[in-house]
């Protein structure tokens, strides 16, 4: 039986009791928990990574451990309560899509504040989205079947698309389009006018501290040190956190953070790996959390040939794919780690599941190669930078890709390159030929993934125009437009079987998250939209 998106139905309303969006509907109470060493109340310690975070700012925010702080301080429309399921009503009272499916009104729910104490109205939802649109940064693309919105009372919005989206819901949780306080945001330079690429001036203001409605508040940033957050005490709904203080701590070795949760000095470690989790069997107080996530490494291969050079010919992209030792990534990135299919995660609805490991065939590479013209294979250079998958550094995987092509005769010359130092900009321009990366979905629906596909946002950077690949491209124009989940369902099947062999991607390992906490602490889980939702954390008595 057909069960139709909530993006597409005929005209219907929905309403939520949830008082405020940090608690979800199973909320802890504000009580127990231990005070501080320094008095401040009951305040929490996280070790993260902190390469690659750039911006605070919720017009350009992209960055994956980003989203810890953009959840605590801000709210969306929509929200993932837990790490499964559909997005739900968070600032959102009641919501309503027409029968054409061109049109979402929502009607925002009743005394919601910013932590100026300023009140939350339609307008500010309005200039949060079009502020993200004309920004044009790199989350803007999340916007883009929104074509206008419009404000008819202080507490309703019309959002009018330009075509049926069925992941338009699950976009409006995206951090990026997280509800800025228009009034303070304004009189530190933000605009959403037609020229905020030029225009906007609060970047920086932004980026030191938060303007939002969430449950807490960014007083502090230090670059590659430190972050801390602060209870909001204008937080308008039920506080589903004990939780004081958080102070975050920029560390990405996971020997580093490993022995710090080990010592106490950390309350929480984001980026553990296989080894160091195995250290801390047996400790006290601490407990371990290995859970599946969506966030995937892929190796890209650039279709332009002025770029890619020989990676840029589809039998080359497939004589690699042949050759990859997807059961040694595995190992590398260590226990739970899975190999997806094609595009699409295992645990997405419409996912085919898994590539089997036996898919690996050095011989079959060699011949693919040698049909290629490349009998005694190149020289390429395999571009890596100093960002982790979860905990495993990505150089190890470079130097696993290298290791494995080098049997087919493909020497790979791993150049390095910092994310601040030029490899952030090369990626996202799409001037890189080859390199190992890794994607954490942007919202948790399938459709995140048509990013990869030709034309798309991720498309592009491998040189990969929709143009290029007409019927792959209007598969994924189709998969927008569906009007069920049998439908959507049938179209992903259909991506996936004309990227498991072909295109400038090749995922080669779906990442396990390893966690590690103090037991003292509820409520810690593996987000894949928010990282680590520091709301829904408590400090038991």
């Amino acid at each position: 039986m057909k069960k139709k998106l909530a993006a597409l139905v005929m005209s219907f309303t929905v309403a939520l009791s949830l008082m405020a969006c940090g608690g979800g509907p199973d909320a802890a109470p504000e009580d127990g928990g231990s005070e501080s060493a320094d008095g401040g109340g009951k305040t929490v310690v996280i070790a993260m990574e902190g390469e690659g975070l750039e911006t605070f700012d919720p017009g350009y925010v992209y960055e994956k451990y980003a989203h810890v702080v953009m959840n605590a301080c801000y709210e969306n429309l929509f929200k993932f309560y837990g790490n499964d399921g559909a997005a739900e009503p968070c600032l959102v009272d009641t919501y309503e899509f027409s029968e054409d499916g061109m049109t979402l009104t929502v009607t925002l729910k009743d005394g919601i504040t910013f932590a100026s104490g300023n009140p939350m109205t339609s307008e500010d939802v309005a200039f949060s989205v079009n502020r993200c649109k004309n920004l044009k940064g790199n989350p803007s693309f999340i916007a883009d079947t929104i074509e206008s919105v419009e404000t008819p009372d202080e507490k309703t919005v019309v959002f009018n698309l330009t075509e049926p989206d069925s992941a338009i819901t699950s976009k409006l949780t995206y951090n990026a389009l997280a509800i800025l306080d228009s009034k303070v945001a304004k009189e530190n330079g933000a605009t959403d006018a037609e020229d905020a690429a030029e225009t906007d001036t609060a970047r920086n203001y932004l980026d030191n501290t938060s303007a939002g409605s969430g449950m807490y508040v960014l007083t502090k940033y230090t670059p590659n040190e430190e972050i801390v957050l602060e209870k909001n005490e204008n937080y308008w709904g039920e506080n589903a956190s004990n939780v004081d203080k958080y102070i975050i701590q920029l560390q990405g070795d996971a020997n580093t953070q490993m022995m710090t949760l080990s010592s106490g000095d950390v309350d929480v470690a984001l980026n553990l790996t296989d080894d160091t989790v195995s250290e801390l069997e047996g400790k006290d107080n601490v407990a371990v959390i290995n859970d599946a996530t969506k966030t995937v490494a892929f190796v890209m291969m650039n279709m332009d040939e002025k770029i890619g050079g020989p990676v840029s010919d589809p039998k080359v992209q497939q004589a690699i794919r042949k050759a990859l030792d997807y059961k040694g990534v595995q190992e590398i990135v260590g226990s739970g780690t899975i190999t997806p299919y094609a595009l699409i995660q295992d645990g997405f609805m419409g996912s085919k599941g898994t590539r089997d490991v036996s898919y690996t065939d050095v011989e079959e590479a060699k011949k693919l190669l040698a049909d290629a013209g490349y009998p005694d294979g190149f020289d390429i250079d395999l571009t890596i930078t100093d960002l982790a998958l979860e905990g495993t550094p990505l150089t190890d995987l470079g130097q696993k890709v290298k290791d494995d092509l080098a049997l087919i005769g493909i020497n790979c010359n791993i150049v390095t390159q910092a994310w601040a130092a030029g490899y952030g900009d090369a990626y996202r321009d799409g001037t890189l030929g080859f390199t190992v990366m890794y994607w954490s979905v942007d919202f948790a629906d399938p459709n995140v993934q048509l990013e990869f596909l030709p034309g798309g946002l991720v498309g592009l950077r491998a040189g990969w125009a929709a143009d290029m690949d007409p019927e792959i491209a209007a598969m994924a124009k189709s998969c927008m437009e569906a009007t069920d989940d049998e439908a959507r369902t049938a179209i992903l099947e259909e991506i996936q079987d004309a990227t498991y062999e072909y295109g400038p991607f090749t995922m080669i390992a779906q990442a396990p998250a390893h966690i590690g906490y103090n037991s003292r602490l509820t409520g810690v889980a593996v987000s894949d939209p928010y990282t680590l939702d520091v709301t829904m954390i408590n400090i038991a008595e």
